[in-house]
C-alpha cells in the first residue's frame, strides 16, 4: 500500500471532514426537495388521508427544515464518532433484526430496523461501485488483506440511522414518521453517490488507490550469511550482507584500492559537475576552485583512520556501477517491491511462535495507539536489521531533530568564507553514518547530500532562496528516512515546495522588484516548517497552499489594469460555466420525452441564453424561466376533459407574458418571436380539442410533468469546471468569447492575434485529446511562473498574473506593454507545442537536482565501461 506521506489518522480525520462537508451540503438541497415532492404527491393522490398527511409532513418540513438539517448533522456527528471507535475493534453496534431472535420485543421497532435495513440497502445500491471503492481504500488504510463494509467507518448505515434517529427525535406521530423518513431517504438517495465520490477523490489524491495489493506469503526459509567474492552477489533488492561486511553494514578495508579510487572519483566529479552545470555566471577556474575547497573539507582522506566509515559511498554492492545504485534508489517499484519483502518478513516473524503473546499486545517496542500521532506500523525485519518499514531506524530519526536544531544555521551563516552556501549534512556526515544501522539509511544520507549540493548550487534561483532552502536539509533528511516516497514520487509535497519556490524565484524581479515580500514570506515558511515539531509531512502542503494563495494575493494586486482585467476574466468564466450547466441541465430534463423538434431547438438555442441571463441577474426571474419549460411542454399535450382546458385557459397568459419577457431580455430576433409565436398557436388549438381518442389516453399530469424536471429547478454548481469540458465545447467556447466581448474587458486578447498564424495539424488533434489535467504543461502552468513568448517574431518575456481554475484562460503581463493580455489555456498549449511559447524554467529545482546527480554517476561509469 502508499499511504503517501500522511499518517492514517490524519487521513481518516480529513476524510471525515471530507464526508460530512458532503453530507450537510447534500441535506441542504434535500429538504427543499422534500418538501416540494411532498406538495406533488399530495396533489396526485387520490386519498384524502393520506394528502393530509403528506401536507402534514409538508408543514414540519417548511417549519422546521433549517432545525432539521442541523439537527441531522449533529446526528451524523455522533454516529461517526461511534462509528470510528468501532472500526477494526471486536465490539460494534448492530443494526440486523433477527426475528428468530427475539422474543419480547416491541413490534414497531422490529419493523422500524427491517425499514432501516431496507433504506441501508437501498443507499448501498445506489453507490454501489463508489463503495466498493472506499471499502477498499478503508482496508488498505488499516492494512487489511480482505475488505468489509462494517469496517468502514463512512458505511451506508450511517446514513439510514441518521435519518430515522432525526426524525424521530422530532416528537410527531409514527405515520408522520414513517412518512417523514421515506421523503428524506428517497431524495437523499441520489445524493449518496457524490458523497463517496468526494471522500474517494480525497483519499485518491492522497495515494490511497482503490486497489487490493496481492500479497504472496511465503513460509520463513533460513538463510545462511553469504561467504565469498563477488560472483556470490546476485545483485537483487532482497541484499544479504557479507560475513566481511561490519556490523554498520559498511564494506571493510578489503574493498579493492581501484574501486574506492573510482568511487571517490565519483564524489569529487559530481560536486565539481554541480559547480560546472548550476554556475553559469561564474568562471570555471573559480567554479572548480571552490567546489575543490568543498571537497576538501568534507570528504575523507585516505589516511583518515576513520576512513572506513566515512568514504564516499560505500554502501554499494561489491561490483555495482554508481549510476545504476541510485538510478534503482530513485524508482518507486524497487522500493514497493522491498516494502513487500518487509511486511512478508513482518507476517512471518508475528507468525512465529517465537514471538510472545504479551509482544504482539503490545505492538513490539515502542509501538503505540491508533489514536497517536506518530504510530509505527510496526517492526521491520530485514538483512538482519531492525528497522521501520519506511527506512528509518529509531536511532537515526530520532537524533535528526536534535541535529536540525544544533546545526542549522541562521541565514547569514549559510554562507562559507568564499561565498558559497554550506552543504549541512556533508558536514555532519561521519556522525550521521555513525547513527545509522541499515545499508539504506547511508544510502539515503548521501542521496540527499548531494541532492542538496545540486540545489545549493543552482544559480537560476537567487542566493538568498537557496540559503532558506538549505536550512531545511535536516528536515528533509529526516522525512526521506521515514518515507522514501520523498525520492521516488514527484508529487511529494516537500518536493511540491521546494519546487514552486524555485519556479517563484526565477521570475522574482518580474513579480516584486525588490524581492523582499516574496523573500520575507519564504522566510516565514521555512521558520515555521524548522519550528514545527509534529513530524506530519502535510505541513508542506499546508505551506504550499499558502504560499500559492500569497503569490495570487501580490499578482493579483500588482496595479490597477491587471485586477480589473483578472475580474472581467473571472465574470465571463463564471458566465460560461453557468451557461454550460443550463445546457447539460435542460438537454438532460428533455431527454426520453416526444418532443416536437421545433421547440426542442428553441429551448436548447434560443431559450437557454434567457435562462442563463436570468441566473445572473435575478433568482426569481430564473425561477419562472425555469418553470416556463415544464408549463409550456404541457400546454402543447392534448387535453382530455374540461378541467384541464380551463386549467390551461388559465396558464396560457403567464406562458405568453414570460415567453416575451425572456426573448426581449436577450434581444432575441423579431423574426424568431414571430415564428414562435405562430407555432404555438397552431400548437395550442390542437391541444383544445377533446376527442374519444384523447379521453382513452393517459396523458400526464401537470404537477408530473414538474417532478421529471426535479433536477432542473437545481442552481448550476459554479464549482464544477468538468462542464466546460463537455461535448458541446465549441458552443461553449463561443458563449465565453461572446462574454469577454460583452464585458468590454481592456486586455490584449492573444487568442486572435494567434488564430491565423498557427497551422491547424495534426499535432493539434492530439493537443485536444490530451488530459488538460496531468500532462507536464498543466503541471507548470501556475501563477508566477516565467514564461518566454514570441510576438511577431522578436520573443518578450513575460509572467502568468492569473490561471483560472477551470483551466479555460489566463492573464499575463508581458515586458514593453502596457495592458495585460488574455490568453485562452488551449491556444497556450498549441503555442508551446509549435515553439511560440516556452517556460523561462525547463524543469523544477528538485528535478534539476535528481537529474544532475544521475548525470554525474553516469559520467564517472563511462570510462570504466570503455
Amino acid at each position: 500500500m502508499n499511504k503517501g506521506s500522511m499518517d492514517h489518522s490524519v487521513l481518516l480525520t480529513n476524510a471525515r471532514v471530507e464526508f460530512m462537508r458532503s453530507f450537510t451540503e447534500a441535506m441542504q438541497r434535500t429538504i427543499p426537495r422534500c418538501i416540494e415532492d411532498c406538495f406533488i404527491k399530495a396533489d396526485d393522490t387520490y386519498s384524502s388521508l393520506e394528502q393530509g398527511r403528506l401536507l402534514d409532513a409538508r408543514t414540519v418540513l417548511v417549519e422546521q427544515g433549517a432545525s432539521i438539517i442541523q439537527k441531522l448533522t449533529a446526528s451524523m456527528e455522533q454516529l461517526l464518532v461511534r462509528s470510528f471507535k468501532t472500526t477494526y475493534s471486536t465490539y460494534r453496534p448492530t443494526a440486523n433484526f433477527n426475528p428468530e431472535s427475539l422474543t419480547l420485543i416491541d413490534p414497531t421497532a422490529f419493523e422500524g430496523g427491517l425499514r432501516q435495513e431496507e433504506i441501508t440497502g437501498r443507499f448501498r445500491l445506489e453507490a454501489e461501485d463508489q463503495l466498493r471503492d472506499l471499502n477498499i481504500r478503508i482496508a488498505l488504510i488499516f492494512e487489511q488483506e480482505v475488505t468489509n463494509e462494517r469496517e468502514n467507518p463512512f458505511r451506508p448505515y450511517l446514513f439510514s440511522r441518521c435519518i430515522s434517529s432525526t426524525v424521530e427525535g422530532l416528537g410527531v406521530s409514527p405515520n408522520l414518521t414513517d412518512i417523514l423518513v421515506e421523503q428524506i431517504s428517497n431524495n437523499f438517495l441520489s445524493f449518496v453517490p457524490s458523497i463517496y465520490t468526494a471522500v474517494n477523490s480525497y483519499l485518491a489524491q492522497n495515494g490511497i488507490a482503490a486497489q487490493l495489493q496481492l500479497k504472496i506469503k511465503k513460509s520463513p526459509v533460513a538463510t545462511s550469511p553469504i561467504v565469498g567474492g563477488d560472483d556470490q552477489i546476485d545483485g537483487s533488492d532482497d541484499n544479504v550482507l557479507s560475513e566481511q561486511t561490519g556490523p554498520s553494514g559498511l564494506a571493510n578495508s578489503s574493498l579493492p584500492s581501484k574501486k574506492v579510487s573510482q568511487i571517490e572519483q565519483f564524489f569529487s566529479a559530481a560536486l565539481s559537475r554541480a559547480a560546472n552545470l548550476m554556475s553559469s555566471n561564474q568562471s570555471s577556474s573559480d567554479a572548480a576552485g571552490q567546489f575543490q575547497s568543498n571537497v576538501d573539507q568534507h570528504v575523507p582522506q585516505v589516511a583518515d583512520v576513520n576512513y572506513e566509515k566515512s568514504q564516499a559511498f560505500s554502501w554499494l554492492k561489491s561490483g555495482e556501477a554508481v549510476g545504476d545504485a541510485i538510478r534503482n534508489f530513485f524508482r518507486s517499484d524497487i522500493f514497493e517491491k522491498k516494502q513487500s519483502s518487509m511486511q512478508l518478513g513482518r507476517s512471518n516473524a508475528h507468525n512465529s511462535p517465537l514471538i510472545q503473546e504479551s509482544d504482539l499486545a503490545h505492538g513490539g517496542q515502542g509501538s503505540q495507539s491508533f489514536e497517536s500521532d506518530e504510530m509505527p506500523s510496526g517492526v521491520e525485519f530485514s538483512d538482519g536489521n531492525v528497522s521501520s518499514p519506511l527506512g528509518g531506524s529509531s536511532n537515526l530519526t530520532s537524533a535528526i531533530p536534535q541535529f536540525q536544531r544544533s546545526f542549522t544555521p541562521a541565514v547569514d551563516q549559510m554562507f562559507d568564507r568564499v561565498g558559497g552556501l554550506r552543504n549541512l549534512i556533508l558536514e555532519q556526515r561521519s556522525a550521521l553514518n555513525d547513527l545509522s544501522s541499515t545499508v539504506d539509511e547511508q544510502m539515503t544520507i548521501d542521496v540527499v547530500a548531494m541532492l542538496f549540493e545540486f540545489i545549493l548550487r543552482d544559480t537560476q534561483v537567487p542566493a538568498e532562496i537557496r540559503a532558506q532552502l538549505g536550512r531545511l536539509q535536516f528536515l528533509v533528511l529526516k522525512l526521506a528516512l521515514k518515507d522514501h516516497s520523498l525520492l521516488t514520487q514527484k508529487g511529494h509535497p516537500a518536493r511540491l515546495l521546494v519546487n514552486r519556490i524555485g519556479s517563484i524565484s526565477l521570475g522574482l524581479k518580474q513579480i516584486d522588484p525588490s524581492g523582499a515580500e516574496i523573500t520575507k514570506e519564504i522566510c516565514r515558511i521555512v521558520e515555521t516548517l524548522l519550528q514545527d515539531e509534529s513530524e506530519n509531512p502535510q505541513i508542506f502542503s499546508r505551506m504550499l497552499d499558502e504560499f500559492d494563495a500569497f503569490i495570487a494575493r501580490e499578482l493579483r494586486l500588482g496595479s490597477d489594469k491587471t485586477v480589473n482585467a483578472i475580474e472581467g476574466a473571472e465574470q465571463a468564466r463564471n458566465r460560461t460555466i453557468r451557461f454550460a450547466h443550463t445546457s447539460v441541465q435542460l438537454h438532460e430534463a428533455l431527454l426520453g420525452l416526444t418532443i416536437d423538434p421545433f421547440l426542442q431547438n428553441f429551448f436548447e438555442t434560443v431559450w437557454v441564453y434567457a435562462l442563463e441571463l436570468a441566473d445572473r441577474d435575478d433568482v426569481k426571474r430564473a425561477h419562472r424561466f425555469r418553470l416556463l419549460v415544464p408549463d409550456l411542454l404541457w400546454s402543447i399535450i392534448p387535453k382530455a376533459n374540461e378541467e384541464e382546458r380551463a386549467q390551461l385557459l388559465a396558464l396560457l397568459p403567464i406562458i405568453l407574458s414570460t415567453l416575451k419577457e425572456g426573448m426581449a431580455s436577450i434581444q432575441c430576433d423579431t423574426s424568431v418571436q414571430e415564428a414562435l409565436m405562430n407555432w404555438l398557436v397552431d400548437a395550442h388549438t390542437k391541444s383544445m380539442r377533446i376527442s374519444h381518442t384523447t379521453q382513452q389516453q393517459k396523458l400526464p399530469s401537470l404537477s408530473a410533468i414538474h417532478h421529471h424536471f426535479n433536477r432542473f429547478f437545481d442552481d448550476p454548481d459554479l464549482q464544477n469546471f468538468e462542464v466546460l469540458r463537455s461535448e458541446s465545447a465549441s458552443e461553449v467556447t463561443q458563449f465565453l468569447d461572446k462574454a469577454i466581448k460583452e464585458l468590454d474587458m481592456k486586455v490584449q486578447l492573444l487568442d486572435q492575434v494567434y488564430v491565423q498564424t498557427l497551422p491547424t495539424d495534426q499535432l493539434d488533434e492530439n493537443l485536444e485529446s490530451q488530459d488538460a489535467g496531468v500532462d507536464i504543461v498543466m503541471e507548470q502552468l501556475k501563477t508566477g511562473v516565467a514564461v518566454e513568448i514570441n510576438l511577431g517574431g522578436e520573443p518578450s518575456q513575460g509572467k502568468l498574473n492569473w490561471v483560472d481554475p477551470a483551466l479555460t484562460n489566463l492573464i499575463l503581463t508581458l515586458e514593453g506593454q502596457e495592458q495585460p493580455s488574455m490568453l485562452s489555456v488551449r491556444m497556450f498549449r498549441r503555442m508551446i507545442a509549435h515553439g511560440r511559447v516556452k517556460f523561462l524554467e525547463t524543469e523544477p529545482l528538485f528535478e534539476r537536482a535528481v537529474q544532475s546527480l544521475l548525470k554525474s554517476a553516469d559520467a564517472v561509469e563511462l570510462p570504466r565501461a570503455a
